[in-house]
Parts: C-alpha cells; structure tokens; sequence
C-alpha cells in the first residue's frame, strides 16, 4: 500500500468557503468588515491546506501484481507437491497388496492416507482451478484477483486443517498398532507425531488469521 492525498477535500474547503464569504460579502453576518474577510481567507486556506496534507490508503496495483504472481506460483506448487505425495501413496498401497507381508496395520493406513490424500487433492484442484481460469495481469483486475487470490489460499487452508483432524486418530491408531505387543515405549514416536500434526495445524491457523485479515483490508479498497 501506498500514501496519497484526498481529492475531494480542495472540492468540500471550497463549497464551505463560498457559501461563508458569500455571507460575509452580502453583509448577512453583521458588522462584518473586509479585515474580517480577509482573516477568514487566509483561515480557510491554512485549513485546506491541512485537509490536503492528510494521508489515505489506496491499492499499489504493481505490488498486488507481484504478489498474485508469487501466490499463484506456490499455490502451483503446492498441487504439484499433494499430487505426487497421492500418487506416492498409491504406489506404496499397491505394492503393499501385492507383495502380501506388509501387515494389515500397515496396509490399512496407507489404503486410508491414499484415500484421504486423493480427496484432499481433488478438492484442492477444484479450489485452485476457479481462480486461476479467471485470473490476469490486466491492472484492472489486480484487486478482484487479489481478492479472489485471498480467500482460495482461506478454503485450502481449511482444508489442511481439517486434514490434521483426520490423520491425528488414524496416525496414533497406526502407532499403537504397531507398537503393541513390542517391548519398546510407545512414548516417543506418540509424542513425534502429535508435535508434527498439531504444529502443522497451528501454523496453518497462523496462516488463516492472516489471510482474513489480508481480505478485510482487501474488501476496503
């Protein structure tokens, strides 16, 4: 963002001006005497000034460019990271069932983790797809697709989060599972995986507050 000054100010001093100096001029205040006028010309013009001199927000188009830019490029990325990590699950999966001693543990969490990770994708596609059919480099555009930018990253966001409540049981479950029955404590691995999962989800809050906040201010200008 960057300062400006506000136009219509000169246009308000100026309507005030003329209707008071219309009044003075035409005697409808009383007593009025041209020293009177003249203090008041140079009042109102010290105050225009002021008015003039007042600093506003408005939208730095070439910045709000860049930065759809750069978000759409890590938002690409980002797929492209989900797509190969789903297509990495599969693989796993498939040669899991066909080599036939991998565990039934073992086996389910990577049916659920492709499973999952499938949807998450598809969902995000859907999320990403929308906005990037509509966006442009066009000036005019930039804080329509800043705007639209702003509250896609929101929906994949709520996405990761919602995910880190579904992997939080099936990964814990996985543990248990294969932890049972050995003589090791199931402690550190239950502690790894939870700090993991839940800083994920407290980062990507960090992220969703942030975003919001970034669309308010997007929704004023």
């Amino acid at each position: 963002m960057s300062k400006g000054k506000l136009p219509e100010n000169n246009e308000i001093y100026q309507d005030v001006y003329e209707e008071a100096h219309d009044k003075l001029s035409t005697g409808a205040v009383s007593g009025a005497h041209p020293e009177v006028v003249n203090i008041l010309d140079e009042q109102w013009l010290t105050l225009s000034q002021d008015w003039q001199s007042q600093p506003y927000e408005k939208a730095d188009i070439q910045a709000l460019l860049k930065q759809t830019k750069k978000r759409t490029l890590l938002a690409k990325s980002l797929l492209a990271i989900d797509a190969i990590t789903t297509i990495g699950l599969i693989i796993a999966l498939v040669v899991g069932l066909y080599q036939g001693d991998w565990g039934t543990a073992t086996i389910a969490y990577l049916a659920f983790g492709a499973i999952t990770s499938v949807v998450f994708v598809y969902y995000e596609i859907k999320i990403r797809l929308r906005i990037w059919q509509h966006s442009c480099d066009s000036p005019d555009k930039a804080v329509a697709n800043a705007i639209e930018g702003a509250e896609s990253s929101i929906k994949y966001i709520k996405l990761i989060k919602l995910s880190c409540w579904l992997i939080l049981p099936a990964a814990n479950w996985y543990i248990y599972a294969m932890i049972s029955g050995s003589e090791k404590s199931p402690w550190p691995p239950f502690f790894v995986i939870n700090i993991v999962i839940v800083s994920l989800w407290l980062v990507s809050h960090w992220f969703h507050k942030k975003r919001t906040k970034e669309l308010s201010q997007l929704n004023l200008i």
